[in-house]
């Protein structure tokens, strides 16, 4: 450390010891300056601390119901439980969820079909054999079960075609599924695309965000491209494949590109919001849209109109 001695006699000494009077001066203002601005920091950091023990709400189980009719084919309905987030369900042993017993009809105002048990030792899966979806119908759902009763209704619109659909490459031999379509104008339109490989694939799989509307579409020419769902069977093991997502050289692709009633759009758009917002502190929270009655009931009941499309992935 320096200590300077002056010779304060003369004016300059004077002016000079002023000079490093006012060095001194701001010095010791901006080193307290900066002691200011920790301070709240330390306090902070250094402060008392209480761990404290939220109390969750009572959990309540719900039906948890995924219903489906389809132009041409029977209804198709999943009836399961709800579980709790922070329960310990054996995932290992899903068949604890599933419902077994129910009374389920589905009607179009005119017949009622009963619908069946695929397996009555388990449950779950209801199919109809009689009542087959058709274009400008409505239908009915209704599910009777431990006392409660449930309904949902659903439309089946008219289908729309698309243009043409190809295959773009983004790396290598991978990539994805291009469309085109011309969207009619005036008629609010809502759509759903899922697709399989008919050499790799069992069932059709919708891709995340597999639904939109045409809200800002509506009338227009344009172009879309969608990555590859993954097969229900199959989402674990697509976390650690390189080619999850992808299509390729060698595959035959069907597209089933479906319109749907503004119900269903609305069931899916709000299932990828919520699903889009879990682990994310900075997304707006989002309620999934159920079109099941009854506050102990969640999910939907949805028409599908579909056309097909098919594409062999050749290499070029």
């Amino acid at each position: 450390m320096k200590i300077i001695v002056l010779n304060i006699k003369s004016n300059k000494n004077i002016k000079a010891f002023r000079i490093v009077s006012c060095v001194l001066d701001l010095a010791s203002f901006i080193n307290l300056s900066r002691f200011l601005l920790l301070t709240p920091f330390f306090l902070l950091l250094f402060s008392c601390r209480k761990d404290i023990s939220p109390k969750l709400p009572e959990y309540k189980e719900k039906l948890v119901v995924e219903a489906s009719i389809e132009t041409g084919l029977p209804a198709t309905v999943f009836l399961s439980y709800s579980i709790p987030y922070f329960g310990t369900f054996d995932f290992t042993d899903p068949k604890k969820a599933f419902v077994k017993g129910a009374f389920v009809t589905v009607s179009d105002g005119t017949t009622t079909d009963t619908l069946k048990e695929l397996d009555p030792t388990s449950g779950y899966i209801y199919f109809g054999s009689k009542l087959l979806g058709a274009v400008g119908k409505t239908y009915i759902l209704s599910i009777k079960v431990n006392g409660k009763s449930y309904t949902a209704e659903t439309y089946i619109p008219p289908p729309v075609k698309l243009d043409s659909i190809y295959f773009k490459g983004e790396k290598d031999s991978l990539g994805f599924i291009w469309a085109h379509l011309s969207e009619p104008a005036g008629t609010g339109n809502n759509y759903r695309w899922m697709a399989k490989r008919t050499n790799a694939d069992l069932y059709f799989a919708g891709p995340f965000n597999s639904v939109f509307d045409d809200k800002f579409i509506d009338g227009k020419d344009f172009e879309f491209a969608y990555d590859r769902g993954p097969q229900p069977n199959q989402i674990e093991n697509n976390k650690n494949d390189p080619e999850a997502g992808f299509y390729k050289w060698g595959d035959t692709v069907i597209v089933k590109f479906c319109s749907i009633d503004r119900n269903s759009y609305l069931f899916w758009n709000t299932y990828y919001q919520n699903k889009s917002s879990n682990s994310n502190p900075f997304s707006s929270p989002a309620n999934i849209r159920s079109t099941i009655s009854g506050d102990d009931a969640l999910g939907a009941f949805c028409g599908y109109s579909p056309s097909f499309d098919t594409l062999i992935i050749v290499k070029k």
